[in-house]
């Protein structure tokens, strides 16, 4: 089997054991879940995401910027809510995303330069070493970095307790092909 039939295989039913995909099919297969798809104006994006999902609307905090299988509460001026999925743009070019990304504060699992949404764009896993400012050492991030000329697009997940890590790196590697820039 191909990879890339082997992923969306997986990815499918990633989606279909979260309760996300929720469609059958004749002959009871069951179909990729429905989207929706949210504007941040002042990010300049539009993203997809699972129909089922929620996301933050405003209310003090840029909308489109958190996604969660289940209603959350986003508080203006606060640290980050723990959600499944993020989305932020960054005022730094790629280049300098990267390397500070990759840098002591983190060991590098996977980087893989690729194009996404028609601009240069890198996947990285990383874990928090013990020189990490923000995140607990051991703890394993999963983003896109999409290049937007002097500014990126990121799009993580966190292995956090409590969140899906495994069914949300699914959810975002499927959100990102939907990412659309301004």
């Amino acid at each position: 089997m191909a990879p890339t039939t082997w992923r969306f295989i997986l990815s499918l039913a990633v989606l279909t054991s979260s309760g996300c995909a929720h469609q059958e099919l004749e002959g009871g297969r069951t179909s990729a879940p429905p989207l929706s798809r949210c504007s941040n104006p002042a990010g300049r994006y539009s993203i997809a995401y699972p129909s089922a999902w929620k996301t933050n609307t405003g209310n003090g905090v840029e909308p489109c910027r958190f996604f969660h299988p289940t209603p959350f509460e986003v508080q203006p001026h606060s640290e980050e809510p723990l959600v499944a999925v993020s989305v932020k743009r960054e005022p730094m070019p790629l280049d300098t995303f990267v390397q500070g990304n990759t840098g002591s504060s983190n060991e590098v699992l996977q980087q893989e330069k690729l194009t996404l949404a028609g601009r240069p764009a890198v996947r990285l896993e990383l874990r928090a070493t013990q020189e990490s400012p923000l995140l607990p050492p051991g703890t394993r991030e999963y983003l896109y970095a999409i290049g937007d000329g002097d500014s990126v697009v990121r799009v993580s997940t966190l292995a956090i307790r409590g969140l899906d890590y495994a069914g949300n790196r699914a959810v975002l590697d499927e959100m990102v092909r939907t990412l659309e820039l301004r």
